[in-house]
Formats: structure tokens, sequence, C-alpha cells
């Protein structure tokens, strides 16, 4: 039976999973810590800093795909760990848009409820990371599934957020700038979510493949 089967045994791309996880859940937090003390003066800073730990990523990324090239055997299809270490990426590239997007549309304040929004967004990437922490056992349905159902949980819950969010906006934001800059924010931790959930089904996939 599907949740019968033994884990696979550790291995380099099993393990490179979560490391490359962490690097969006470092890139959540550093933004979510510049949010809690925002200040206009920084906004050069925090996109800098988030992009040296992006940077970081896709040199840990290249590592790996580098390694899958020369491997002549690999634990699970080569192309399901491509695609699997590229969503993953995904992640990190989306959260790193945020600093990027608060530099380039030189956001002066925040806009309501950014804080909360981006606090179960990064909530969304810790879920997946830990998701992905027990990638050794992903044929395991007891296991698995209920650590793929926290981030899907969480990105309804993301989906609801900029629903509620972007309803108030409109009712009571008129100035169109400020209307602006606060729509891309959501928009953009919303797709975060999104992809941290493809992630996770991408998971479930590689489970039913192998089953």
């Amino acid at each position: 039976m599907f949740g019968k089967k033994k884990a696979k045994k550790s291995n380099i791309y099993f393990d490179s999973f979560p490391v490359l996880a962490h690097y969006a859940v470092e890139c959540g937090e550093k933004i979510l810590d510049f949010m809690e003390h925002f200040d206009h003066e920084k906004l050069l800073e925090i996109k800098e800093g988030v992009h040296a730990i992006e940077h970081k990523a896709d040199d840990t990324k290249h590592e790996i795909t580098q390694k899958l090239l020369t491997e002549f055997m690999t634990p699970i299809d080569r192309e399901d760990i491509f695609e699997l270490l590229r969503l993953i990426d995904d992640v990190t590239d989306a959260m790193e848009e945020v600093s990027l997007k608060l530099y380039l549309y030189d956001y002066r304040e925040l806009p309501p409820d950014s804080i909360p929004f981006t606090e179960l967004t990064v909530e969304c990437i810790r879920k997946m990371e830990n998701c992905l922490q027990h990638f050794n056992d992903y044929l395991n349905v007891e296991v698995m599934t209920p650590l793929i159902n926290e981030v899907i949980h969480l990105e309804e819950k993301s989906d609801a957020e900029y629903i509620e969010d972007m309803h108030n906006l409109y009712l009571k934001e008129t100035d169109g700038f400020k209307r602006h800059r606060a729509e891309a924010l959501y928009t953009m931790l919303e797709e975060v979510s999104d992809a941290c959930r493809e992630v996770c089904r991408y998971v479930q996939n590689i489970a039913f493949k192998n089953i």
C-alpha cells in the first residue's frame, strides 16, 4: 500500500530540497523584519540584502544541478529532481520580487494589513520547508499528507486575505499611486503562497509516480 512503503535513504538530492527552501525562509523573514520596522531610507538595503540570499540560493541550485547532470543513477527520476529544484527556487525568486518592488516603486509607507499578510506568507514558506525536510518519507502518506495539507490550508488563507485586502483597498483608497502600490504588494505575497503550494503538489506527484 502507498502508506506502507519504506522511506528512501537520505541522499544529496533529498537533503538539498530543504536547504534550498530555507533560503526562501530567510528572504521572507528578512522582509518581514523590515516591514515590522519600516524605514523608507532602508529600501535599497533590504533589496540588496534579500538579493544576496537569493544569489546564494542560485549558487546552491547550480551546484546540485551540475552534479545531477553527471549522475549515472538518481533516487527518483532526474526530471523530477530538476523540476522540484526549479519550483523551490521559484518561491525564493517570488519572495525576492517583493523586496525589489518595494525599492522600485519607492514605498513611502506600507499598505494596510501588509504585516499580517506577510506573516501569513512567511508561515506558508516555513511549512513548505518543513514538508521538504520530510521528503525522505515521500512515499508515506501518513507522514506527508498532513504536511502538504498545512501548506495548502495556508495558501487558501492567503487567497482569502488577498480577496479581503483588495476589496477593502478599492472601497477605501482613492489615491491611484497608493492603490497601485498596495495591489502590487498584495498580489506578490499571494503569488509566494501559490508557489509554495506548487512545490507541495509536485511532491505529491512524485509520490504517485513511485507507488
